[in-house]
């Protein structure tokens, strides 16, 4: 069905010799070159802690041993100060530096092929990472808010900004592969990745890909001066039928299903992007990973010269995982030869490089992956690595082909100076202020009763500041978090490791300094004393016990301090927020978690243990019982005194009695290390909520209730909607100076 609808004629790039395409006859003759093992072992990415030994120390000889052509740093993996990569809790290690160290390590490990008649050409390495919302991986380091809170900007400006200072990072940590941007359209809440979409504008989407792949390559027509990027997860991962992650996409009418879910790609390819990832989702139950839309589509049509990755052991799992994205299981024999053949070019993997090796040999020996095949996908890879300056190609070779490459210690030079000039006073704060304008620019404002924000500074002599949360796994008490002085819980998941922290713990001393985080708390101590700030310090967020006798000496307080509370003089914040989390981990009510067998569930809180044992089945969000009372003590004398409550989540959620309890509401997304500041700036009107131009306004519907995203998104002749939300896609309201004059 998708072979015959993907023929309709659609909108096909024009372009002479693509950037990649130009290098194809000199990598071409390099590919010639190379024995079998070499080639499959350019088409293999493979995460670095695979070369761990039991003691965790990284052997990096077997990058070169098994001629590896890229290898990632996975969502959890750290240094550790020693040159290795570990999978760890403590990643306090995790400097640009000791990043750098391990890079340094990585590249010294070459591929070696002898072209005839030219001699030794030496293939270096790719080096991926992560890079949601900036270089995530990175201890001290300033991150940017999350995609749905840049869209709720509608700047593409702050997109810039954010490649920008990605590049920079992940540079100067020796990398030179970004797993970014997603530029996938938001359809369901549900979706544990909803937070990594761009909003629901294809146009808009179409117009971030494009930037962001143009800042962050930088190339210049010849070569990329920046950092290789990845558009992903081609394509509709978005849009899979209920929200689940690693899902299937229901669609009837393709034409309108393919026009709303492509135009990030093309936007990505029109800037050149060096590699496409492919989804784990499936479109009417056939996994991306083995679509012919691959070949069809991408290739074909448009023509796309770089080399397509497949997300992290997607082939296995199209072989073993079933559900929840398709009823079909098949060999890994058989997963590999038809992602291969559908256009696959390079293999993501966690490790066993022998078993990978062995199964390529066994399907390439029987003829099921062609020897022209093979040679197209290693062509690309090389195309890129020389668009790159990767490869250190003999002088006649180059000059054979009219090839003029950077020399690598000359790269290396302007690297370093490009580093140290980066350290200086002026390039944090320039990163810092484009990260805190871009937190500024993605909160929403919901609601505002009688125009209560902005409040006057200089009047208020009182802030109370609630909202907390307890910490429980499987049964047992871990501790308390305080929303309003939570850096972690203002950045989500992807952060530092892939589902994120809840706490301060890596933004403390040096780490706080260099990256500047700022809670809520954090900025308003900035702004008034101690005295007048009003929460719980609690001496021990790990003791039940000396917890609730410190809630109930703070209530005392509230209560013997009653009559200075008033509508003039005390403002309450309240906070909100959803722990953070990753990929399938944030999936809601997924109906294969509901059976007693679970398959097709992948929710596992071992993952993620500040989740509940068994998966959420709603985005209610309340104020807790003990905010409430606070809230009903204070306003006992007067009804009047405001109510701020401020929500940090990765997507819409069902605000129905917060929204009602506060005279204020706003929805901050996860803001990223600046977010504290934002918000606080946003409060007391030395910021002014925009909703002109799209600034500071919903990117997406908010909706009522859960019953509104059931069953949904289902393409049939339209784009789905989500029928009378609360709030429509590009609501937001705005403030004015007079309350502060």
């Amino acid at each position: 069905m998708i072979n015959q609808v993907i023929l309709v004629s659609f909108l096909v790039l024009t372009k002479g010799v693509g950037l990649f395409e130009q290098y194809y006859p000199l990598a071409d003759e390099i590919a010639n070159a190379m024995s079998l093992q070499q080639k499959i072992g350019q088409t293999l990415q493979i995460d670095i802690t695979s070369f761990n030994d039991e003691q965790g120390n990284t052997h990096y000889e077997q990058i070169s041993q098994h001629f590896l052509g890229s290898i990632l740093v996975g969502g959890n993996g750290c240094p550790d100060g020693r040159g290795n990569i570990i999978v760890s809790e403590n990643c306090f290690a995790a400097t640009n530096a000791n990043w750098r160290d391990v890079a340094q390590r990585s590249l010294k490990q070459k591929v070696i092929v002898n072209v005839p008649g030219h001699g030794e050409t030496q293939i270096n390495l790719l080096l991926g990472t992560d890079a949601v919302h900036g270089n995530q991986h990175s201890v001290g380091a300033v991150l940017f808010p999350h995609n749905i809170g840049l869209a709720a900007s509608h700047n593409v400006e702050n997109y810039i900004k954010a490649a920008y200072w990605t590049k920079k990072s992940i540079l100067d940590c020796g990398f030179n592969f970004a797993f970014a941007p997603t530029v996938a359209v938001s359809h369901n809440p549900k979706w544990g990745r909803f937070y990594e979409t761009q909003g629901a504008d294809p146009k808009f989407i179409k117009e971030i890909g494009r930037a962001y792949i143009k800042e962050l390559q930088d190339d210049d027509g010849q070569k990329i001066n920046g950092v290789l990027g990845s558009t992903k997860h081609y394509f509709g991962d978005g849009a899979t039928y209920n929200g689940y992650d690693e899902g299937n996409c229901r669609v009837e009418n393709f034409e309108v299903f393919y026009n709303n879910n492509v135009q990030g790609y093309i936007g990505a390819l029109e800037a050149n992007t060096g590699t496409i990832m492919v989804s784990y989702s499936a479109i009417n139950e056939l996994p991306m990973s083995i679509s012919d839309l691959i070949n069809v589509d991408l290739k074909q049509k448009y023509k796309f010269d770089g080399f397509i990755i497949s997300d992290y052991n997607a082939a296995i799992k199209v072989a073993f995982q079933g559900l929840p994205t398709t009823h079909t299981k098949m060999s890994i024999e058989d997963a590999y030869t038809k992602s291969f053949n559908s256009g696959m070019d390079m293999q993501m993997v966690d490790g066993a490089v022998g078993w990978y090796e062995e199964v390529m040999n066994t399907i390439i020996g029987q003829g099921r992956i062609s020897t022209e095949r093979l040679n197209d996908a290693v062509k690309r890879i090389l195309a890129v690595k020389l668009a790159m300056n990767l490869i250190n190609v003999p002088e006649t070779l180059a000059k054979k082909y009219n090839y003029t490459q950077e020399k690598k210690e000359e790269k290396v030079q302007k690297e370093q100076l490009s580093s140290q000039n980066d350290n200086d006073v002026e390039h944090n704060d320039a990163e810092y202020y484009d990260a805190l304008r871009s937190a500024k620019e993605s909160l929403v404002l919901l609601k505002n009763k009688q125009n209560i924000l902005p409040i006057n500074k200089s009047k208020i002599t009182n802030v109370i500041l609630l909202g907390e949360r307890f910490w429980s796994f499987k049964g047992e008490f871990k501790r308390i978090f305080q929303d309003f002085d939570n850096i972690g819980a203002q950045n989500g998941g992807w952060t530092i490791r892939w589902q994120g922290y809840n706490g301060n713990d890596y933004w403390q001393n040096d780490l706080k300094v260099s990256s500047k985080a700022s809670s809520i708390l954090d900025a308003l101590k900035s702004r008034f004393s101690s005295a007048n700030i009003y929460y719980v310090k609690y001496s021990d967020p790990t003791n039940l016990f000396l917890i609730n006798e410190q809630r109930s000496n703070f209530r005392n307080q509230i209560i013997n301090n009653q009559d200075q509370f008033n509508r003039e003089n005390t403002l309450i914040i309240n906070t909100l927020a959803e722990n953070p989390y990753a990929e399938f981990m944030g999936d809601i009510d997924c109906e294969y978690c509901k059976n007693e067998d679970k398959y097709g569930c992948i929710y596992n809180n071992w993952l993620n243990q500040y989740l509940p044992d068994e998966q959420p089945t709603t985005l209610e969000i309340n104020l807790g019982d003990f905010e409430k009372q606070i809230i009903n003590i204070i306003r006992q004398k007067d009804v009047d005194i405001p109510v701020v409550s401020v929500l940090f989540s990765g997507r819409p959620m069902i605000i129905t009695n917060p929204l009602q309890v506060s005279s204020a509401f706003v929805a901050a997304w996860w803001p990223g290390t600046a977010g504290g500041e934002a918000v606080v700036q946003a409060l007391f009107g030395e910021y002014l909520f925009k909703a002109q131009g799209k600034l500071n306004t919903l990117p997406v519907p908010w909706m009522r209730n859960m019953q509104q995203i059931s069953n949904y998104p289902f393409y049939q002749n339209d784009v789905p909607q989500i029928e009378d939300p609360l709030f429509e896609e590009g609501f937001g309201l705005e403030t004015r100076t007079q309350n502060i004059q």
